[in-house]
């Protein structure tokens, strides 16, 4: 091999590509032609499976439909009838063509006809009618599946019987599905249901699947009667004894493939013929010789004319990464010209000094802007304090011009602020959290007067309790709008705090206007659903959210209908006394 990576180049793609054409040329043909027939058998099989499947399902359908009339009342009380004579024959023919008529408007392209017939000489049908007056007990039809004691049986093409139709069918295009009835209460044998079943969508099925250039599909039944076969001189020569055979036709070899179904009894037969695809496949070895050498003759030139385009790009490529060590950032690649794996390589070394440049900027300009965020830092924690002192001030105004109630109210919008603030913490006392609800209690009893009654009970025991921060808050206030605001006269809510194991159950209770057990069902299913979208209570989901994104799906929300006519909401959370791992992180502190 030449030292050069140019001549290694040149050498190597001329190897490459001469070796592969001569293996496939060689071999290949071969391989090829053995293939061609292993896939055209593998593909042959699968049409024959597809086939007999959707055959399959269709007597499934029929099958159905005969299972349910069996047990239909209409059919059995049609059934059971004494004779012609019988008082309630009109009404009971009427009620089981109805059914009839039913199956057959759903299934019009499936069914061309449905018939009972009774062991009282006695038959009902929209489309079918007896052709002489001989009884349809004696048709062989009757007799077979009354033979077969509640099996179904299957007649292709059902010559012979004392039965015509109102419909423009041959009998050729349908296959007979019967079946026994028996009363359900005696075991006795009632009648026969009958249902022609058209072979038209079969026979579309099989005739739009080709087996190779010439091969077809036909499907015989039990007893080796074609129920459906396309025009070919060849159908009834085959002898489709075996599973998979080859017989030799007018001098010719086919592939006889045979896919049997203990559904229905019948064999989907396919037959192709042997070789047709090898002729092709030996004009192709002729041109890929042809190819071999013509493209061996232009692999050298071309390889010799890529080698340099390839090589040049490289060594400049080489040149400026040597530059960028020694400290110049200023070089740039500019071979745009090159292959595109070479380029778009330039264009990422291009990437990366611009990038190197950006993160040595970027060093300066984040020490001056953290500069900036630690003044803007302390210019934030001013705000609250300056709230706080406002609202101080206001109160103590109040309270020197003898407002006690004025006084009252800001103190207790004071403490909703700072607990609802926190020092930015999360994670609060139990203690705190009852505060900041009986602060916003007290301020809605202001503005309510006598609309509004309240009590809170949470044991001192569960003060030192660490939870969520803002969770009882937002549930008063839906109770509030809700509920209480839907009513007439004075409203109560009860708010009660309770351990429960190694859980804290929190009840909001009211008496309010309540809601309907549908929309409380609804509402639970939403809670309880992490994708749901909220159509209103935004705020009673940011509490169920936030609980089960911090704790797990064990703890949340649950509404209930109260003996009040109120609602009852449930919440559940831990019984901790620590913080979150999240809450540590951050330094959040308890006081």
């Amino acid at each position: 091999m030449p030292r050069s990576m140019q001549g290694r180049l040149l050498v190597s793609m001329a190897i490459l590509i001469a070796l592969p054409l001569l293996v496939i040329t060689i071999v290949g043909g071969a391989v090829y032609a053995r293939g061609i027939d292993e896939q055209a058998t593998d593909y042959s099989a699968e049409m024959l499976e597809e086939v007999h499947t959707n055959i399959e399902s269709y007597i499934h359908t029929v099958d159905q439909i005969i299972e349910y009339l069996s047990r239909d009342e209409a059919v059995i009380r049609f059934l059971r009838l004494k004779d012609s004579y019988d008082e309630a024959r009109v009404q009971a023919e009427t009620a089981a063509r109805r059914q009839l008529w039913r199956f057959e408007e759903i299934n019009t392209s499936l069914i061309s006809g449905m018939l009972i017939a009774g062991e009282n000489e006695l038959y009902a049908s929209n489309e079918l009618y007896r052709a002489t007056r001989y009884p349809l007990t004696r048709d062989s039809w009757y007799q077979a599946a009354v033979a077969a004691r509640g099996e179904r049986i299957l007649i292709s093409h059902p010559m012979g019987r004392n039965l015509r139709t109102y419909r423009p069918v041959a009998l050729n295009d349908i296959v007979t599905v019967a079946r026994a009835v028996m009363d359900p209460d005696s075991s006795a044998l009632l009648g026969v249901v009958c249902v022609d079943m058209l072979t038209d969508d079969i026979e579309a099925r099989i005739s739009n699947i080709k087996l190779g250039k010439s091969g077809y599909v036909f499907v015989q039944d039990a007893a080796g009667s074609i129920v459906y076969a396309p025009v070919n001189e060849t159908v009834y020569r085959v002898n489709a004894t075996q599973d998979q055979s080859i017989q030799i036709i007018h001098g010719e070899r086919y592939q006889i493939l045979k896919a049997h179904s203990d559904t229905t009894g019948w064999d989907t037969v396919g037959v192709f013929r042997m070789g047709v695809e090898i002729d092709a496949v030996r004009a192709l070895r002729g041109y890929t010789l042809l190819l071999a050498a013509a493209s061996v003759l232009l692999a050298i030139m071309v390889s010799m004319s890529f080698s340099v385009s390839f090589t040049r790009p490289i060594k400049q490529l080489a040149r400026l990464m040597g530059d960028a060590e020694t400290g110049n950032l200023d070089v740039r690649f500019e071979g745009w010209r090159a292959p595109v794996e070479i380029a778009a390589l330039g264009q990422s070394f291009n990437s990366m000094i611009a990038k190197i440049r950006e993160l040595l900027d970027l060093v300066v300009k984040q020490q001056r802007e953290k500069r900036h965020a630690e003044i803007r830092t302390l210019q934030a924690q001013i705000k609250p304090h300056f709230l706080y002192n406002t609202l101080d001030t206001i109160r103590w105004m109040a309270e020197e011009k003898d407002a006690p109630e004025i006084g009252e109210m800001v103190g207790a919008l004071t403490r909703l602020f700072r607990i609802s603030l926190s020092r930015g913490r999360e994670i609060i006392p139990l203690s705190e959290e009852a505060v900041h609800v009986q602060s916003y209690l007290y301020i809605q009893k202001v503005r309510y007067e006598d609309k509004l009654e309240y009590a809170i009970d949470i044991p001192e025991s569960l003060h030192n309790m660490m939870v969520i921060k803002l969770i009882l808050q937002p549930l008063v206030e839906n109770a509030i709008y809700h509920g209480i605001k839907q009513k007439r006269g004075t409203g109560h809510i009860w708010v009660e705090a309770r351990r429960q194991g190694d859980a804290l159950r929190f009840t909001v209770k009211d008496d309010g206007a309540g809601m309907s057990q549908e929309a409380c069902d609804r509402l639970n299913r939403e809670l309880s659903d992490e994708n749901a979208l909220p159509e209103s209570g935004y705020g009673i989901f940011n509490v169920n959210n936030r609980i089960r994104l911090s704790y797990g799906n064990r703890y949340g929300l649950h509404y209930a209908i109260n003996e009040l006519g109120g609602i009852t909401v449930t919440m559940l959370c831990p019984a901790t006394t620590e913080l979150l791992p999240a809450e540590d992180a951050e330094g959040g502190e308890a006081p």
